[in-house]
């Protein structure tokens, strides 16, 4: 074999070599992963995984921590409920209406989520379609309240006691169940409208003390801690600070006929019913 083809042959092994080594650096490299794709919230938009994991929801304060105010059983006062008939047009309410109270700190906070203005506003509130004028009230005083996006919070004192003034300014018998809190304030129980509630005469004002007791006593109605409400007393402190109106019309057609009828039966009375 000459000495050019000897040159020859060895070249070529080393370039072969060569090769096989360069094919096995570049096949250990792998290539660089492609980023993870985004998450759909359940809103549909794109939502940052990291980002949720970094911050998470805040918890709700144990209830001994609450801020603000609820509403307590104060005082024992006399306050006599007497039973009156009223004849609903309709199982279901004809307006359904509610405010909110807090301190002024929550309330505030409050109108700055709904974005209104922390200008007060005084004197009485439009409720349940304009039936009613309703205000919490302290010794005659008025408690002062923020508007904000349509809702009305009422600026309560802490460890002060309110009445509820209910006005009808219709010309019509009206029936409201009120809930203070989410518990009825005539029964004490968990608030529905189908509860009993207080009947107002045409233009009548009257002013609900407090959580009704026995036929004769209430307990007034105090602001206070969030932990010592009857709400919380009850296991309902979720529904702390709202005030609600279930108003009912009378079925004035029904209620002339069972008074005429009434009369029928009235006039044939007789004053010696046993002859002898």
């Amino acid at each position: 074999m000459s000495t050019h083809t000897s040159l020859r042959l060895l070249l070529s092994v080393v370039l072969i070599a060569c090769s096989v080594w360069l094919s096995s650096c570049t096949s250990s490299i792998s290539p660089p992963a492609p980023p993870p794709p985004p998450v759909m919230s359940s809103e549909g938009g794109l939502s940052n995984r990291y980002a949720s994991k970094m911050a998470p929801a805040t918890p709700a304060a144990p209830l001994a921590e609450r801020p603000g105010l609820g509403t307590q059983a104060g005082r024992e006062t006399y306050s006599q409920l007497v039973t009156s008939r009223l004849i609903r047009k309709s199982t279901v309410p004809d307006a359904v209406d509610s405010f909110h109270y807090n301190d002024e700190k929550g309330a505030k906070a409050m109108v700055n989520i709904l974005g209104g203005s922390t200008t007060q506003h005084s004197g009485s509130l439009n409720a349940a379609g304009d039936r009613l004028k309703v205000s919490l009230q302290h010794y005659g005083r008025t408690y002062p309240h923020y508007e904000a996006s349509g809702r009305r919070i009422v600026i309560g004192e802490a460890g002060q006691s309110y009445g509820i003034r209910l006005e009808n300014r219709t010309k019509k018998r009206l029936e409201v169940v009120l809930s203070v809190d989410g518990i009825n304030t005539m029964s004490g129980k968990t608030a529905s409208p189908s509860q009993r509630g207080y009947v107002l005469e045409p233009k009548e004002t009257y002013e609900v003390e407090g959580y009704q007791k026995n036929q004769n006593t209430v307990r007034v109605f105090q602001f206070g801690r969030v932990a010592d409400s009857v709400a919380a007393t009850k296991g309902g402190a979720n529904n702390v600070g709202v005030i609600g109106l279930a108003v009912f019309e009378e079925d004035e057609a029904r209620a002339k006929a069972e008074l005429q009828q009434e009369q029928f039966l009235r006039n044939g009375a007789s004053a010696f019913p046993v002859s002898r």
